[in-house]
């Protein structure tokens, strides 16, 4: 067993010296039962993957045992606890936690402690069950439709009378900011603070969250929903000086990340919960166990540790000594048992200083943050029970279950603010079933259509060259998404301009280079286990990184994504980016090997991988090319503004022009029905007719097709 990491102990697996790793399912985080022949025969012990190389895999476990050298099976490990912390939320809707609290008021003292369940906003969030409003309880999708489309700009003041204010509505000071700044024309009077680097519809959407007790905050690509959480948080605890813990919880790991750089540099003290393996390595400092570790009573603790740890060794030894004694008829087996007893008691008492001491550095941790960031599953850990968390922001929202979602809204949330994009990805959910009984609603969709809760939208993009962004604001968001790259001159920020690339053919009028272009080739796609792969496209991939590393030299490779939707695809791209021996000669000759250096940086995944994420330039390969017009699960809406919106500099897309346009969801079951066309598929329709109107397709073919195809790429040239 190695050096603890994260406060928990951790062990090196490897098959030898410098032997490869096979193909394996372990990934940062995986839950991992270990155990020496069969973990079904054996009681195994769990861990999870803290980290892994081309030949080793890092896991931690939860608590130190003796780990002998020699051969350990490991096999990937599974948790009910999401399922079970899920019904645990829904299951605590019929408690009412102020009516405990006026219950416990009454005897209340500092010894009188009580766990808060459930939520003040159950009239909300169950007004459309409520059983005298039968009406407003309607499916948003008709049962047989999964691709269900929600509606366009999320924009309006509540449609209810409603209490204003949630958690503050007693803060004269907040709810008079609130007021004033929620207004288009905000009045501002001395003494306000100065919210810097936000536009006037991020600071109206802080005053929302802020100012009502349940809100919710669309925020498109690239718009900074982020920021906006962050400034919120910072006005909440560094000007108005808030006492209320704040909860800020999302549906991913590296959202909850990002948060935490984010408050750190904004001079927030953010607390960061989680498993250690799922946290970046650069953030352990704000982490729980980092806290726990340098706490002063740690020392303490351990020492505690150590005596248990004397005495359940000495009750072990008596144990046998008794079991020995029961078998001999010894004169000594009553006073072996008193002993045994007075053990027992010690061990007892042993544990019960350990859990108040744990229980004293949990409360002094948390109260020195300003706000704990985790999870929306993990917000449910022990480790938190010590605190009710009656303001709750939740982004990622339009991504999360509304089982998950309710997880952190069941500890006597009061007042809710719910930030995420109903036009990107939604929940992923794998069983049919579930999607058709509605579980791929998240709550954030609900509510926004439901219409009630009070709802803005951040209409402002920083992330994009406006040539990316105008089809995703005309085809996603009725072109309210205004671009914040331009300055008042009509000029783009330098820092976006367009990649030199072959591909990106300059005007001979204007000078100017295209950001996006559809490169278009009839390359076949094929079957492989139940997937979809296509070579040509490909090769035409690798020929664009190439380009782009070759032309470009400032041009990182961590800073180009590639994307594809289908997962033989995406292993064989990466695998001619990284390891095929042709394609090292060949990016050899033409890069050399310092430049070839940065393939290994390439970012390869579904449009779900680069969800809240941005690369200067994307290679987006659709796969699809048939000539029936076929194109499968590709016909997602939201995937594809996903899809379209990560990209700052550059968008590439390679694919079949005539196929997009067909854009067909699956054969018919006969002859005589036509196929399905869903909502994805005529999203696709309507961008490669937009493709097409703005001359942005660029046809490989003969001489040029070939070149791509067989590595004649041209030399970079001056422009």
């Amino acid at each position: 067993m190695g050096a603890p990491k994260f406060g928990r102990p951790v062990a090196s697996f490897s098959l030898g010296p410098g032997v490869d790793l096979p193909e394996h399912r372990f990934e940062n985080g995986t839950q991992v039962l270990v155990s020496r022949f069969d973990p079904l025969q054996e009681p195994p012990r769990r861990g999870s993957v803290l980290n892994r190389t081309a030949s080793q895999l890092r896991i931690a476990f939860e608590e130190k045992f003796e780990i002998e050298d020699g051969c350990w099976r490991l096999d990937v490990g599974r948790s009910n606890i999401v399922f079970i912390r899920m019904r645990e939320a829904i299951s605590r809707f019929n408690q009412d936690p102020q009516a405990l609290e006026d219950r416990t008021h009454l005897i209340s003292s500092p010894d009188n402690q009580f766990i808060l369940h459930g939520t003040h906003l159950r009239d909300i969030l169950l007004r459309s069950f409520s059983p005298d409003r039968p009406s407003l309880h309607v499916p948003l999708q008709p049962p047989d439709e999964v691709e269900y489309v929600p509606r366009g700009r999320l924009e309006h003041d509540s449609r209810e009378v409603r209490e204003h204010g949630g958690a503050f509505k007693e803060d004269m000071h907040i709810q008079s900011w609130a007021r004033r700044y929620s207004q288009v024309n905000p009045i501002a009077i001395d003494g306000d603070p100065v919210l810097e680097g936000l536009n006037a519809t991020q600071i109206r959407a802080i005053a929302m969250m802020i100012g009502e007790r349940i809100s919710l905050v669309q925020g498109p690509p690239g718009t900074g929903k982020t920021k906006t959480i962050i400034e919120a948080v910072k006005l909440l605890k560094v000007y108005f000086e808030v006492h209320h813990p704040l909860l800020v919880c999302t549906y991913t790991n590296v959202a909850v990340d990002n948060l935490v750089e984010g408050f750190a540099a904004a001079g927030v003290k953010p607390l960061r919960v989680g498993f250690g393996a799922k946290i970046k390595s650069s953030l352990y400092e704000y982490t729980l166990d980092a806290k726990l570790e340098a706490h002063p009573l740690k020392l303490k603790v351990d020492q505690l540790l150590k005596d248990q740890e004397n005495v359940e060794r000495k009750l072990g030894a008596l144990e046998h000594r008794i079991v020995a004694a029961e078998k001999s008829g010894s004169e000594k087996l009553g006073s072996m048992r008193t002993a045994f007893t007075v053990l027992e008691r010690q061990v007892l008492a042993l544990r019960a200083k350990l859990y108040a001491l744990h229980q004293e550095m949990l409360n002094n941790i948390t109260a020195a943050a300003d706000v704990i960031c985790t999870t929306c599953i993990t917000s449910a850990s022990a480790a938190l029970n010590i605190l009710d968390f009656p303001v709750v922001f939740l982004d990622e929202a339009s991504m999360s279950t509304e089982p998950a979602s309710l997880i952190p809204l069941m500890r006597g949330s009061q007042h809710v603010a719910l930030i995420g994009d109903h036009k990107q990805l939604p929940p992923v959910i794998t069983s049919r079933e579930a999607q058709l009984n509605g579980l791929g609603i998240s709550l954030f969709e609900r509510l926004t259509e439901e219409g009630v809760v009070p709802s803005i939208m951040l209409d402002v993009q920083y992330r994009m060259h406006p040539s990316i962004s105008r089809f995703p604001s005309l085809e996603f968001y009725d072109f309210a998404l205004q671009d914040g790259t331009v300055d008042s001159a009509g000029n783009i920020h330098p820092m976006l301009l367009p990649p030199l690339s072959s591909h990106l053919e300059q005007n001979v009028l204007t000078g100017h280079r295209p950001s996006v272009v559809f490169i278009d080739h009839g390359g076949a796609e094929t079957s492989k286990d139940r997937s979809r792969v296509n070579w040509n496209e490909a090769h035409i991939v690798c020929s664009i990184v190439e380009d782009l590393l070759l032309q470009n030299e400032n041009l990182l490779g961590a800073n180009i994504g590639v994307i594809a939707p289908y997962a033989a695809q995406i292993s064989l791209l990466y695998r001619l980016l990284n390891t095929d021996a042709k394609y090292r000669k060949r990016f050899a000759s033409t890069l050399g090997d310092h430049r070839m250096m940065q393939l290994s940086s390439i970012e390869v995944k579904t449009v779900d991988g680069f969800e809240g994420r941005e690369k200067d330039v994307i290679i987006f390969s659709t796969v699809r090319n048939n000539t029936s017009g076929y194109i499968g699960f590709l016909a997602d809406r939201r995937r594809l503004n996903v899809g379209l919106t990560r990209a700052k500099r550059g968008l590439f897309i390679v694919g079949s022009i005539s196929t997009l346009k067909a854009g067909k969801m699956a054969k018919a079951w006969s002859g005589e029905s036509p196929a399905r066309v869903g909502k994805g598929a005529e999203a696709w329709r309507r961008y490669a007719k937009y493709l097409l109107e703005e001359n942005m397709v660029l046809t490989l073919s003969g001489d040029r097709l070939r070149k791509v195809l067989y590595g004649h790429a041209p030399k970079a040239t001056s422009s």
